[in-house]
């Protein structure tokens, strides 16, 4: 006889493993060593056709000869059955995922793998072997997988375990059975447990690491109550917890942990428990309620890793530089002291940092008297003596900051720093304590986040754009060059935005790419050698752009970019904001690999607008204008370092250097966002006006004109007014309506508007103006007269005269002349109708309709014989 057994207190991952160990042998009988959790028995009634387990009972013990153990290599966690092991003709098999037991079951066969579940093991084994599923038992496996990984998001989850997850799913697992079971709602007798959990709970901190220690009393049995726990761990947003539930005369430890430095198996085999790094629990008859908590944080005591505090590390004196040093000052100090980066000091607190690749790209620029406190980075962290040294590690490694100074926390006064040489040699002092993501990880790829987001791009993307994208990796491979897609394609795909502007950048040559993409698609390719770029036009129209990967720098503020080839980092690190650094790379081994070397994936989850370095707005201005554009577009909010580089930028009035055509270019972008009226705000509260012409929107009230611009556009959607209407320009016009001529003259220049677009905008600005005077002058008109006011004017110029009018009497009559009077205008009679009647060509046809259009309107002709009487009466009269 063979019997398939796990730990008892059996959860999804030991009933999964159980039915998938089954598949491997059919001939066994699966067994439960003890009790299991209620959901497993719930699931059992539910799932049709019904997996068959047999009870202890059923078993004779004699008879077995080998048993197979999932979920658990402990002998004292598999019940009656731990007598079967070392037992002559027993043969024993273990597949585990634990892998640090203190002592393992001696086992004839054993496959231990590190995986987030048991479930993962064997799914593995059987696709090794070739062994199908039906879709109930994957939708089984599924359930182990996602209770023992938490929904995949648990920090023992391994690649496998999506991978495995991901097949189950493609051979039929059915996810809304998996959702019902693993978020179970707590019934009341359990909800009654966590508020007792709750009122009861303490934070203690054991070696600079805080754990909640909560406990609870019943004289009656509760189930799962590990899923209680769980949960209280969620709502109350703890890193470790331990809770001490006395059920009748048992006392049961549940431990939870996410802190490195709490294994939570390791401390629960002091009470005779187990179970893994993150979760273990622990039963006793021996102690009361009180000895098993005073026995509790003894052990944690001892077991919680200590932490290094800061002043252990730190070094001082500190090599500063005060607010008011010039930038030549601040180079020079660098250079004398060796250093990268150094504090900026007010006083004797720390207000800024300032890095040497910021101090001489401004030197660059010629500023070298400018103050350190002009070009400093405001955001950035300090510590404390008395912190723990692993509350920097954030900040080096993910925040990327080179040093974090050190503050007395009393006086804020600066009285050390920590450097990222320091973060270094901790590290390799002891490796063990962060040999774990993210840190260790992030600094062994150079300090970039990687992931790979080929389901997301299955999801989110077009078959068309796949299939592009695949040719994409074919042309690469061919040439041996690694490609990415960059840029706006990118951070859209992850905020789940549809945006299929797609921009490649090669490293290699990106102009050769093109010419041998496009031969693959049979599309034109449009080539620009000094910038190494190329447009691919495909035959439906739409566009790739590819570029040679590339670095650049500025010969003086605002202006275009000398470029170089380089590399992919450098090529990021050259644009605008964070979030647009981020890169798939499309081709080799690491294929659909997310590249965040600045933390745009943090920005993107902050939801904040951030620059790369602190020169961004001297050397390209047209910036400021992006961020405001990308904050209110994305609901987004400017970082606040980046905020003040741009105030910067504008009191240095470095914006004027920018060209009239980048200027026009970057408001008329703006002006077609989908909320262009908040942009407008924005640029009002940053004053960037004052670079198109001091007077633009100066007022409340040219605010309010802009408001109902919008509304005008709403009501025009919906009562469809216009067709064609060019948006952006009618906010121009508004943005210059308040202007007189002259004034007008010096923005168009600014702009670097051609003459004729001058010309357009005085006639429709003109045209507005004029008809606006005559409606307030008459107070009652016939619809003729309101045609024949309205009908010469551009579209354009229509709307805007209703959002400027504020008058609901002219608006009505604007809302008449689009909906009624432009479709009654339509005449019957034609010119050659006309001379058929006797009447010559000349300067009277265009008396002769607009009487008759003028008649139309006025409702007094309706046909095509009223029109000819109309024509007779008065033009062919005696």
């Amino acid at each position: 006889m063979q019997v398939i057994t796990t730990h008892f207190s059996a959860d999804f991952d030991c009933m999964s493993a159980m039915v998938a160990a089954h598949k491997l042998y059919p001939e066994a009988k699966m067994v439960f060593s003890g009790s299991m959790e209620k959901p497993l028995q719930e699931y059992l009634k539910a799932v049709n056709p019904p997996f068959h387990f047999s009870r202890i009972k059923d078993v004779e013990m004699d008879q077995v000869t080998r048993l197979i153990v999932v979920d658990t290599q402990d002998p004292e966690r598999i019940g009656i059955f731990k007598k079967l092991l070392n037992k002559k003709g027993v043969e024993v098999h273990v597949y585990d995922h634990h892998m640090d037991v203190a002592n393992p079951l001696k086992a004839d066969q054993s496959v231990i793998r590190k995986r987030g579940s048991c479930a993962t093991i064997l799914c593995e084994v059987l696709a090794e072997r070739g062994i199908d599923l039906s879709p109930e038992e994957c939708t089984l496996i599924t359930l182990g997988i996602y209770q023992d990984t938490h929904s995949l998001i648990s920090v023992s989850t391994t690649p496998e375990d999506f991978q495995a997850a991901g097949r189950m799913v493609a051979l039929g697992a059915d996810l809304n059975m998996v959702a019902e079971f693993v978020e179970a709602r707590l019934n009341d007798e359990q909800l009654g447990v966590m508020n007792d959990l709750i009122r009861n709970l303490e934070i203690q901190n054991f070696n600079g690491v805080d754990v909640a220690l909560c406990t609870a009393s019943l004289d009656y049995y509760v189930g799962d109550l590990a899923v209680v726990v769980s949960r209280l761990m969620d709502l109350q947003n703890l890193n470790a917890a331990f809770a001490l539930i006395r059920l009748e005369s048992q006392v049961y430890i549940i431990g939870r942990s996410r802190a490195e430095e709490i294994n939570a198996a390791q401390i629960m085999r002091e009470f005779g428990g187990g179970g893994h790094a993150q979760a273990a629990a622990a039963s006793s008859r021996d102690f009361t309620l009180i000895q098993a908590r005073e026995k509790l944080i003894s052990v944690l005591g001892d077991k919680v890793e200590s932490l290094s505090r800061i002043q252990e590390v730190m070094h001082y004196p500190v090599i500063s530089v005060k607010t008011g040093d010039t930038l030549e000052q601040t180079e020079k100090k660098m250079t004398r002291f060796n250093l990268n980066t150094l504090p900026v000091l007010s006083g004797k607190k720390p207000v800024g940092i300032i890095t040497r690749q910021t101090v001489e790209k401004a030197l660059y620029h010629k500023m070298s008297r400018n103050k350190v406190e002009e070009v400093m980075a405001h955001e950035f962290s300090v510590t404390t003596p008395e912190s723990y040294f692993k509350t920097i590690v954030p900040t080096i490694v993910e925040d990327k900051q080179k040093v974090v100074p050190v503050v007395d926390p009393k006086t804020g006064h600066l009285v050390g720093i920590v450097s990222r040489g320091d973060l270094l040699r901790v590290l390799h002092q002891d490796l063990s304590r962060y040999s774990t993501e993210p840190y260790a990880s992030l600094l062994e790829r150079g300090e970039v986040a990687v992931k790979n987001v080929k389901s997301l791009m299955a999801e989110r993307l077009p078959k068309a754009i796949m299939s592009l994208l695949h040719t994409v990796t074919q042309v690469a491979d061919r040439q041996s060059v690694s490609a990415y897609v960059v840029g706006g394609f990118v951070r859209d795909l992850l905020l789940r935005i549809d945006n299929y502007d797609m921009d490649i950048v090669i490293e290699d040559d990106g102009i050769r790419f093109a010419k041998a993409l496009g031969k693959e698609l049979n599309a034109k390719v449009v080539s620009h050698p000094k910038f190494g770029t190329s447009v691919v036009c495909l035959p439906d129209g739409s566009k790739v752009d590819v570029a040679t990967a590339r670095t650049e720098y500025y010969k003086h503020p605002a202006a275009l970019p000398t470029v170089e080839m380089s590399s992919i980092k450098s090529d990021l690190f050259r644009r605008d904001f964070t979030f647009n650094t981020l890169a798939l790379k499309l081709n080799g081994k690491d294929r659909f690999v997310l590249l965040d070397y600045f933390n745009g994936q943090r920005d993107l989850k902050d939801k904040v607008v951030r620059v790369l370095h602190n020169l961004s707005f001297i050397e390209d201005p047209s910036r400021a204008f992006r961020a405001i554009r990308f904050e209110q577009r994305l609901g987004f909010r400017i970082g606040k370092q980046t905020e003040s580089f741009i105030k910067h930028a504008v009191k240095k009035k470095f914006i004027e250097k920018l060209s009239g055509a980048r200027l026009y270019n970057e408001l008329m972008l703006i002006l077609k966002e989908p909320d262009p009226l908040n942009c407008l705000r924005r640029m009002k509260e940053l004053d960037l006006f004052q670079f198109i012409h001091p007077k633009v929107l100066k007022h409340k009230k040219d605010f309010e004109v802009v408001e109902r611009v919008q509304e005008v556009f709403s009501l025009s959607r919906i009562v469809h007014l216009v067709q064609d209407c060019d948006e952006g320009y009618v906010y121009l016009l508004v943005m210059l309506y308040s202007l007189d001529g002259r004034e007008i003259a010096r923005a168009a220049t600014r702009l670097h508007l051609s003459q004729k677009q001058r010309r357009k905008i005085k006639e429709d600005l003109d045209h507005c103006k004029s008809r606006l005077k005559t409606f307030k002058k008459k107070s009652k008109l016939e619809p003729s007269e309101i045609y024949n006011l309205l009908s010469d004017l551009s579209p354009e110029a229509v709307l805007l005269l209703m959002a400027v009018s504020g008058s609901e009497r002219i608006n009505k009559y604007i809302l008449l002349f689009f909906t009624e009077y432009h479709d009654s205008a339509r005449l019957s009679l034609t010119g050659d109708d006309l001379i058929g009647m006797g009447i010559p060509p000349g300067p009277v046809f265009k008396t002769v309709f607009k009487a008759l259009r003028d008649a139309r309107i006025n409702g007094l002709v309706r046909s095509r014989e009223e029109e000819v009487t109309l024509v007779q009466d008065r033009f062919l009269g005696a």
